[in-house]
């Protein structure tokens, strides 16, 4: 991504906030504003910025009040807020232009509450980045191989898993099961990141949309955001059977992690996918390093 689409994607973010602190935002000099993650909106504590990994305070602190709080999730789904009620029941939302919002408050357990009682908001900046990945090896003789993609919260899996998607499009049909809407960030059908020519699903839970998927759009891969259960995990494993390449993320600084939650070590142990990219970010630069795997890896 070149630095004026760096600072738009800041922009659009910023404009969630309300004027004084969408004002303290802007106290980021441009560098900064171009390599922006996050933005970090708490009750009466000091407003903050995640800047290249590291946590950068806003105007010397300056602390949001309750009233802008509900005004950054009125302005986040533009005064609709419970066409959104699904998203805030799993603690996220994700705006028109792809940024996401993660969400806290007393009473995670219900949207309604959630509401009334909002803690913390997490703004993630979302930026689309040509070019990443060129290195990769996706596709061998045999065809694509199959493709997990490992990284900590925040490192860039999707990124990554966006740019991949639309290199796969130019030759191959590629389906994408967008359940977070990070990846395309459709609206009214139309994806808010270029995905190539890649035929997006987007809203509904993996075990549903994946069938769908395969059923209707014959795809030679299909890409999904974050696995997140064991549910994700057995409708990956019913598309591998069916002869579909599979491209997907998940949490984790490496394989041992996979290893030690039940329903990823089902995948592993699959062998279903035939390598992994570990996303390594440090000091605000990201390397991928790609690991071969076998059946119980």
């Amino acid at each position: 991504m070149q630095e004026p689409d760096r600072l738009k994607s800041f922009h659009t973010a910023a404009q969630l906030l309300p004027e004084r602190l969408w004002r303290a935002a802007y106290s980021l000099n441009e560098e900064q504003r171009a390599q922006c993650e996050e933005i970090r909106v708490r009750l009466d504590r000091p407003l903050a910025a995640t800047v290249e990994g590291k946590t950068v305070l806003l105007s010397e602190g300056i602390r949001p009040q309750r009233g802008e709080l509900d005004e950054v999730l009125a302005r986040a789904t533009e005064a609709s807020v419970h066409t959104y009620l699904e998203q805030l029941r799993r603690g996220f939302l994700t705006t028109k232009h792809g940024h996401r919002l993660g969400i806290c408050s007393h009473a995670p357990d219900g949207a309604s509450r959630v509401l009334r009682g909002l803690s913390s908001v997490n703004i993630r900046v979302a930026r689309q980045i040509g070019g990443l990945g060129s290195e990769l090896i996706l596709c061998g003789p045999e065809g694509f191989r199959n493709t997990l993609i490992l990284g900590e919260p925040g490192a860039g899996k999707t990124t990554l898993l966006r740019e991949l998607c639309r290199r796969l499009s130019a030759d191959m049909r590629v389906a994408v099961a967008d359940e977070r809407y990070e990846i395309a960030a459709c609206a009214d059908g139309a994806p808010r990141f270029h995905v190539g020519n890649c035929d997006v699903l987007s809203g509904g839970r993996k075990a549903e949309t994946i069938p769908m998927l395969l059923r209707s759009m014959s795809p030679q891969v299909l890409a999904t955001d974050e696995i997140t259960d064991e549910e994700d995990c057995r409708a990956l494993l019913a598309c591998a059977g069916c002869g579909c390449g599979l491209l997907a993320a998940a949490h984790g600084s490496g394989l041992g992690d996979l290893r030690r939650r039940p329903a990823y070590r089902q995948i592993l142990e699959s062998g279903v996918f035939r390598q992994a990219v570990i996303v390594i970010q440090e000091k605000g630069v990201r390397s991928y390093r790609l690991t071969a795997l076998s059946a119980g890896a």
